[in-house]
């Protein structure tokens, strides 16, 4: 309680009954959101100045905080340092005070007269939110230091105004979280729901399983582009060191706390779950398998295996974990998306499921929900939150009351309630912020991120104002926590494509939560939005305009306008752009438009001549990068970098400083050789709408102009240029000029592509920090050492290693601590790195462990695994049994081929011959080549004939067999290494292993001189001849 006589101080400043004297210019006080009650006053304005003051209660922590807060606010917008102080004046003061007769602990009261202002909460959570409205009137006044008199009187709606943030698929790192918490507090959101943990990522540490971080926060890949079938795939690794520490996320947890913002955190189980089971194998339904961290978004059918007990304690040491990081209420556990085959087909499960006395697999979630919800109240006193799939199998029996996330459907909301359950209104149809912001038909050429789902899928900002979270509880309404919007981030790379992704419509989000559903107005809302932008723009904030009245502007304005990103956009006498000199001038001029409205004709003429001027071209001797300027809907690769992939030309999008990146340009021909510096390959652009490769001879002469061709609007962006071959070009689209053109697939091709925004269009960035590039070829060479497995296939051997470390890494350090490095010292460990890369690397063949048994799984068709028919002696395609059947052994013949034995026939795996289509059977020895190879996408191992010409390979809607095919997709494999242990007569010997033993054949007979077989030698070990 604030001292009788401090509030006696306050209303003799005369915050209430205020009189009507001479009429001031009114604020506006309709911010977002919107509050419940303003009543407009008639008075003189209070105008904030140096002297004025901001005052709280002597000793009370909180309100302190707050009116530093303030302070930073205001400081920020207007300029002034406003002093704190616990001393009520004569006036001139902002006033904050707690007020225990206002109902709602988030309510709160702003007054202000030409005295100063007052606010009042009901908790220190009131007062932060009549600090934000004050914060968000002084940002949008027409004076940023005058408030009209008014008296406002406000309250949410729901106690529950949430955001949902997904790091898993693409990581946020802590900096940009505090800067997404500071956005839901500037629109009075208050509840952070943080989804830590998916297929594609674990990004929070458990100290007990070091390898969730460790190894499950890494994966091979992403994507973006996505929706319909369209994804474009980075190989990029992505996720090392991309995870929080309990120390990060206690920072995050006190600095939302101090901003009212409770954070839910979300540990998604018990599908959802693959980068735990890539770092703990054994907590999966099959332990032999081997897994990757996911790449794909979607639904993934590796779960957890509930049935064993030690993955229960897992579960429950994550949890303890998380319940002592997150102080409040709610810990949400996932639930949805789970598949329940793999359980079907576990022992460990079906005899959870006897055990339990459950009906079948099906209510084996609801089981878990119940056993961990009942372990975190009865711990950690927690409550849970789950997703609406729960409903479909929840159990009246459970005496757990999770809260239920209805994302499927707002009826969802209903069915909860029928259970006796509370839910959060998240409806993927008008919530997930991940969707597009407008129809197709509306978006822009060049939108920084459109959505992550398929054209379809559209969630406008006024489908998010006009969504109803109570519209399916009549009579229930009680059951309704309240609303959230879920920002996924599949494909959203980065902060930026994110922030433009929630906002505005964050704002129609926030009003929805706050104001009754009979005070909500669209029309209004798109009204006080026009003038929102201000205080976004003020704030930093990236965010979509479709919705958002662009300004007037005279031509002088947007004269001036274009001149200045015209300069910001360009680099001064850079590849692409205009020269030095034109860039000067254009300077020039704007800096006379600026002072003087009489040079405007000046500035326009400028304008025209800087964007017809000629380019700069690429030099010889100078280094680039060569970086897509492609923008357009679903072909957005702007930022990414053109590299050498052996002969192949890819981009990536992921941002590189690696040696295959880099490129010179050599005079020849009427163009240039264009030249990788790591492989010294020069490019070839073979024909059009074709691959471009690198070759030793022959490259393709190419040149660079300048991108003219219109897009929509747009008819010119600086630095932006077409590289096209010097035979045939036309700088108009004939169809048949081979251009240098960014696909979908990650590759480059040759095609008539020029138009700006297109994947035709480029930009060459010269590059001249080699002490940067220098420390990139570190971390490339250090990543190599640090993930490294000598011995296993396509690793590089210890020799190999002790050269990168000793001649590569070492020195170079030494280096790129002294900085100033040059071009030339850095391309000569460029061919150091160079010499590496040709060192000898561990075979397929002599990566297998003679001593175990394995399973050869395909990989296009993952349900199949490589059987043998002991009545038909035919290799079949089954899907996964615990006989001997699935069980090879690989035999490695000196000349690097091998012989694959079945367990359950004793016998080799062979073909009669080398013809396409020939039945793969089980019969006698054959020596077959396994080689790596990726085919449509998918890289496995191909077990390929004597002639090289045919592989393994299995379609069993077609065959029901394994036959020999020309490398088609479904010919790739993985041997997946099992506990299966060859012992005794298991132990092979192959051709010329066998010395001056005795050989027998299997009924004891003692044989002179073997043809092919199977014999045992006097030592008891198995020979196949």
């Amino acid at each position: 309680m604030i001292r009788k006589s401090f509030y006696a101080a306050i209303l003799a400043l005369g915050f209430f009954g205020l009189s009507a004297v001479a009429n001031a210019q009114q604020t506006h006080y309709d911010v977002v959101p919107l509050p419940n009650q303003i009543v407009q006053k008639q008075g003189a304005a209070f105008t904030l100045n140096a002297k004025t003051q901001i005052c709280y209660q002597k000793g009370d922590v909180n309100l302190k905080r707050e009116a530093q807060f303030l302070a930073d606010y205001v400081k920020q917008t207007t300029g002034l340092s406003l002093k704190l102080t616990t001393k009520v004046g004569e006036g001139n003061q902002i006033l904050l005070q707690i007020n225990d007769k206002i109902a709602n602990a988030e309510g709160y009261s702003l007054n202000v007269c030409d005295k100063g202002a007052l606010i009042q909460g009901k908790t220190p959570a009131g007062v932060f939110y009549g600090v934000q409205t004050l914060r968000k009137v002084l940002a949008g006044a027409e004076k940023k230091n005058v408030l009209s008199a008014v008296e406002i009187n406000d309250a949410p709606r729901f106690s529950y105004r949430g955001a949902h943030l997904d790091v898993s698929r693409h990581f946020i790192t802590a900096d940009s979280v505090r800067r997404f918490i500071d956005m839901l507090a500037l629109h009075n959101i208050n509840r952070l729901h943080w989804h830590l943990t998916d297929d594609q990522g674990w990004r929070i540490e458990i100290p007990e399983y070091p390898k969730l971080t460790e190894v499950g926060a890494i994966r091979s890949g992403s994507f973006s582009n996505p929706g319909d079938g369209a994804a474009f795939y980075d190989d990029t690794e992505y996720g090392r060191g991309m995870w929080y520490s309990q120390e990060d996320l206690k920072e995050i947890v006190a600095y939302a706390a101090e901003r009212h913002i409770e954070i839910m955190p979300e540990i998604d189980l018990p599908g959802h779950m693959v980068a735990a089971v890539t770092s703990y194998p054994e907590f999966s339904c099959d332990p032999n398998k081997q897994y990757s961290v996911r790449i794909d978004g979607g639904i993934s059918h590796d779960v957890l295996n509930i049935g064993k007990d030690e993955v229960i304690d897992f579960l429950k040491c994550v949890l303890d974990n998380v319940a002592k990081i997150f102080p409040h209420q709610y810990i949400h556990i996932g639930g949805d998306e789970c598949p329940t085959e793999q359980w079907a087909n576990n022992a460990d499960c079906l005899r959870r499921v006897q055990e339990e006395g459950l009906a079948g697999v099906h209510e084996l979630q609801s089981w878990l929900v119940e056993l961990l919800g009942t372990y975190l109240k009865e711990k950690h006193g927690k409550d849970i939150v789950v997703w609406d799939e729960l409903l479909a199998h929840w159990s009246s029996k459970n005496t757990v009351k999770p809260a239920v996330m209805a994302w499927n459907s707002l009826d969802l909301s209903a069915k909860a309630a029928g259970f006796g359950l509370k839910s959060i209104i998240v409806p993927y149809h008008q919530l997930y912020l991940d969707f597009m912001q407008v129809p197709l038909a509306e978006h822009k050429i060049d939108e920084p991120y459109y959505g992550g789902w398929g054209d379809g899928f559209y969630n406008t900002i006024e489908e998010v104002y006009n969504i109803n979270p109570l519209g399916a509880l009549g009579g229930k309404e009680d059951y309704c926590l309240g609303v959230q919007g879920n920002m996924w981030t599949e494909t959203t790379n980065d902060a930026y494509e994110l922030e433009y992704q929630l906002l505005p419509r964050l704002l129609a989000l926030s009003e929805t939560g706050w104001l009754p559903a009979s005070k909500k107005n669209w029309d209004d809302f798109y009204a006080r939005l026009q003038s929102h932008d201000e205080i976004l723009d003020a704030l930093g904030y990236v965010y979509a305009t479709h919705y958002i009245l662009p300004d007037k502007k005279t031509a002088l304005e947007a004269d001036l306008d274009e001149a200045r990103t015209l300069l910001t956009e360009s680099v001064r006498g850079g590849v692409g752009y205009p020269s030095a000199q034109v860039y000067d001038a254009l300077q020039d001029a704007l800096n006379k438009a600026e002072g003087d409205a009489s040079a405007a004709s000046a500035l326009s003429s400028t304008i025209s001549q800087f964007k017809s001027a000629e380019i700069v071209q690429p030099q010889a001797g100078k280094t680039y990068q060569i970086v897509s300027a492609a923008t357009y809907y679903k072909q957005q690769y702007a930022g990414s970098t053109v590299y050498a992939d052996g002969t192949n030309v890819r981009f990536h999008y992921t941002p590189q400083v690696e040696p295959e990146e880099l490129w010179t340009f050599e005079a020849a021909n009427g163009g240039y050789t264009l030249r990788n510096v790591c492989n010294g390959l020069a490019l070839q652009m073979p024909s059009i709408n074709s691959a471009v490769t690198l070759v030793e001879q022959n490259a393709t002469p190419i040149r660079v102009d300048k991108a003219t061709a219109a897009t929509g609007d747009y008819t010119y962006i600086p630095g932006v240029v077409t590289i096209s071959a010097v035979a045939g070009y036309n700088k108009n689209v004939t169809g048949n000029v081979k251009r240098m053109h960014g696909e979908l697939s990650g590759k480059v091709h040759a095609k008539d592509v020029a138009a700006l925004c297109y994947p035709g269009t480029w930009r060459i960035v010269e590059v001249q920090d080699f002490t940067a590039w220098l420390k990139g070829l570190v971390d490339k060479c250090e990543l190599v050492l640090t993930t490294a497995k000598p011995g296993e296939m396509g690793q590089p051997s210890e020799s190999a290693l002790d050269f990168l470390r000793n001649d590569i890494i070492t020195p170079a350090k030494a280096l790129v601590e002294k900085g100033g490095v040059s071009e030339k010292v850095y391309k000569e460990y460029v061919e150091k790195y160079n010499q590496f890369l040709g060192m000898e690397r561990t075979g397929v063949a002599d990566s297998f462990d003679p001593g175990h048994y394995y399973r050869i799984h395909n990989v296009w068709f993952s349900q199949y695994y490589a059987t043998a028919n002991t009545s038909s002696n035919q290799v079949e395609p089954k899907t996964k049994n615990n006989d001997d059947t699935q069980l090879w052994q690989v035999v490695k013949n000196n000349d690097a081929t091998v012989i694959l034995i079945n367990k359950a026939t004793q016998t080799a795996a062979y073909i009669s011959s080398d013809a396409t289509d020939q039945m793969v059977r089980l019969g006698k020895p054959y020596d077959w080549t396994l080689e790596e190879r990726t085919l449509d996408g998918k890289t496995g191992i191909c077990i390929i004939d004597g002639k090289g010409g045919n592989s393994w390979y299995v379609n069993a809607d077609v065959w029901g067999y394994i036959l020999m095919k020309p490398f088609w997709g479904a010919s790739t494999w993985t041997f997946e290494k099992t506990e299966e242990v060859v012992t005794g007569l298991d132990q092979v010997l192959t051709n010329g292993q066998a010395g001056d033993t005795k050989l027998y054949d299997l009924g004891g007979r003692q044989i002179t001189t073997p043809a092919h077989g199977v014999y045992i030698n006097d030592r008891g070990e198995k020979h196949v001849k």
